[in-house]
């Protein structure tokens, strides 16, 4: 016997929209476990018509999300019965129990009663709490569903099989077994993005003399994007010397205990070499690997969106797969020789000596809202406008516009495409190009944004400028919020697996990337003036009110305060760590003077600057820093304090000191006119008038300048030749 339950607590607690619990019994067993708190406004018309869609509108398959459980229900017609498939995306990600055939016209009437037991109750309990297109939409698929089920012909399936050896040792290998042709057959007919990629296989762990250590069956999707989720704990707890990780694999036992001091593994009673770094590149591998082989099997899986977040997180994930981070004080110098600029590794290749650039206007984007809080930034798929009620990104060699977010309740864009838009009742979340949203939820009616930050699956926001709000990037789901007491400005930021946030109030908090625990709460008799910078295994954050200035160092692990260094400064710069010196720019009596200190906390250095006054803001250069301020003065200072070059005013002040930008060897200067010049020479190379107006400054990799102006006008300029000095 097929049914669909409702629960009846929404009947006697009327909520806008209502919120119950969702059932699937097949004889007494709930195949649907957990879905407790599900949008029943949202979910019963989804299950409906998911059902008549493959009973009368002749699709193979379906797909519906019960976001506030995790669970994604998968439906696909073979022949006279339905297959039902429950896949869990919560952790660990898996198919709850094999694959159920049941006859589809049961399927059908379960679903018909329970549409029609709904529709009835709601508008009698709850009139008008069902949107038009929903009710609309249910109404249509209730009258599907009273027909006689006809199923078509299908073509005969083409099996595909393909078995992918593991690349090294130790590494993970994968089958897939596709009987039924579904990854190309649903890929081409454009069905649901999970369903398409549930075919069954398995995945096995291979070890030197070991060729099998470890093997878990099912679709080698769930498998990869757990193990994939693992890696990256097993990375946090490399990267923070931990002694041991214990853990089991994608869910499966037995456990995989790892001491990660002698290289040595346990595994269902037998003990073998292994280290915690090769087992990390092998899990993130198995993912790409796996990416690729649906990819080729059909192109139009490589844009699904399921395999474009795997494949995103592997290769993010192999990116920070660089050994452990050392404190400043053991890896300073070589925390100075390496991190720098990605612009700097590629200079502009000339013959000689670069005396100068041309730059001509490119494009031109006009009236975009609230310029003056706007930020800039460049993305993989273009250059990103981002304000508080807006968003929008742009081709950068025409100035097309690829996609716009507009909402009332507030936006928030990152740097790769993502966004989320807010109404007084809903929250949507958008992934790149195209108008739909790939997933909506009921909203608290707050302001969110503008800032938006991607970590691990997570998409980390503001809401209301104060508190800190986790959602889950492919479902949408609320994963924790953080409201902070006596807090009016919060600032959010993430280092390595901990989210920071820093309050007006004087406290900042440390959470737990994954469930928002907060793990410990720094104490600061000042309040926060922005979020913390990282500086290897530390961050450094500023404090102030009025008059008082202070920086903060502790520990981004534990919360433990190194020290705290209250500074005479007036005007401050954002704090900015280079190897084992830390450098802030400010106001000295009304002149410029550049502090440098060290990794205890000990004044190295302090100069005077002969730029005019402030405010100023600072860039790391080989060998030394780059300081800039707000009038397009420039000048570069040696580790030690000696001036090398410097470069005076560039016109009227602008509203706010922009950091200088560093691409293919060439330092941008902003100002009302923005100079290019050469960082070891201090020779300008070009200018570009800007205006007095200029909020926001980018170049790209290919030396292309982006400007955003006060009045809302973004202004593109290509660089067109370069001229050498050639000497004998």
């Amino acid at each position: 016997m097929i049914r669909f339950r409702i629960g009846h607590r929404w009947k006697r607690e009327p909520a806008d929209p209502p919120h119950d619990s969702v059932a699937l019994e097949l004889d007494g067993v709930n195949l649907l476990p957990g879905a407790v708190e599900e949008s029943l406004a949202e979910t019963v018309p989804a299950l409906v018509e998911a059902v008549a869609a493959l009973y009368a509108g002749g699709r193979r398959l379906a797909q519906v999300s019960l976001a506030e459980a995790h669970l994604e229900l998968v439906l696909r017609r073979s022949g006279a019965d339905i297959e039902l498939q429950v896949a869990s995306l919560s952790r660990p990600a898996r198919l709850l129990r094999p694959p159920l055939r049941v006859d589809a016209e049961e399927l059908a009437e379960a679903a018909r009663e329970c549409g029609q037991d709904f529709l009835g109750e709601l508008r009698r309990v709850a009139p008008r709490r069902l949107t038009k297109a929903h009710e609309q939409g249910l109404e249509r698929a209730l009258g599907q569903l009273e027909g006689a089920f006809h199923p078509p012909e299908e073509l005969k399936p083409q099996p595909f099989t393909r078995r992918v050896a593991p690349p090294t040792l130790p590494g993970f290998g994968f089958a897939l077994d596709d009987p039924d042709d579904v990854l190309r057959r649903s890929a081409r007919e454009k069905g649901p993005a999970l369903a398409s990629l549930l075919c069954p296989g398995e995945v096995w762990l291979t070890l030197p003399e070991r060729p099998v250590a470890w093997r878990a069956l099912g679709p080698p999707f769930l498998t990869a994007l757990e193990l994939a989720r693992q890696a990256a704990d097993l990375a946090r707890a490399v990267e923070l010397g931990e002694p041991r990780f214990a853990f089991e694999p994608a869910g499966l036992r037995p456990e995989l205990t790892l001491d990660l001091k002698t290289g040595q593994a346990r595994l269902g009673g037998a003990t073998f070499a292994l280290s915690g770094e090769a087992l990390v590149a092998a899990m993130y591998h198995l993912g790409q690997a796996l990416a690729v082989a649906l990819s080729e099997r059909e192109r139009a899986l490589s844009s699904n969106p399921y395999l474009v977040e795997l494949r995103d997180r592997c290769q993010e994930g192999l990116s920070h797969l660089r050994g452990a981070v050392q404190p400043p004080e053991e890896s300073g110098a070589a925390l100075a020789r390496t991190v720098t600029s990605p612009g700097a590794t590629r200079p502009l290749k000339v013959p000689g000596r670069l005396r100068r650039l041309r730059f001509q206007n490119l494009w031109e984007q006009r009236k975009l809202s609230d310029a003056d809080q706007g930020r800039l930034m460049l993305g993989r798929q273009g250059l990103v406008y981002s304000s508080p009620r807006m968003a929008c990104a742009f081709d950068r060699k025409g100035g097309k516009q690829l996609w716009r977010r507009a909402a009332t309740h507030g936006v928030a864009a990152s740097t790769d495409g993502y966004s989320l838009g807010a109404s007084a009742v809903r929250i949507c979340g958008f992934q790149g190009k195209g108008i739909g949203a790939r997933w909506l939820h009921d909203h608290d009616g707050m302001r969110i944004g503008p800032v938006l930050l991607r970590q691990d699956g997570l998409l980390l926001t503001l809401s209301d400028d104060r508190v800190a709000l986790a959602y889950n990037e492919m479902t949408g789901r609320e994963m924790w919020r953080l409201a902070p007491p006596r807090t009016r400005r919060s600032h959010l930021g993430i280092q390595a697996h901990r989210a920071l946030l820093a309050t007006d109030s004087g406290y900042l908090y440390g959470l737990d990337l994954a469930d928002g625990q907060v793990r410990f709460r720094v104490s600061a008799s000042l309040p926060f003036l922005g979020p913390p910078v990282p500086w290897g295994r530390r961050f450094v954050a500023m404090l102030g009110q009025g008059s008082h200035f202070a920086l903060l160092l502790a520990d981004a692990h534990t919360g433990e305060a190194a020290w705290t260094y209250e500074m005479s400064l007036s005007l401050p710069s954002a704090p900015l760590p280079s190897g084992k010196r830390l450098y802030v720019a400010g106001e000295l009596e009304g002149e410029g003077v550049l502090l440098c200190l060290d990794a205890t906390g000990q004044t190295r250095w302090q100069r005077a600057l002969h730029m005019g006054p402030g405010p100023f803001a600072l860039a790391r250069l080989p060998g030394g820093v780059l300081v800039t301020s707000a009038l397009g003065a420039a000048a570069r200072l040696t580790e030690e304090g000696e001036v090398e070059w410097r470069l005076g005013a560039a016109g009227e002040q602008l509203s706010r000191a922009l950091p200088p930008v560093l691409s293919r060897g060439v330092v941008l200067v902003a100002g009302e006119r923005v100079r290019a010049v050469d960082p070891d020479s201090g020779n300008v190379l070009a200018e570009v008038r800007a205006g007095a107006g200029l909020m926001a400054l980018q170049a790209d990799a290919q030396l292309n300048l982006y400007f955003l102006d006060e009045l809302g006008t973004i202004s593109a300029y290509k660089l067109v030749s370069h001229f050498a000095v050639v000497e004998n």
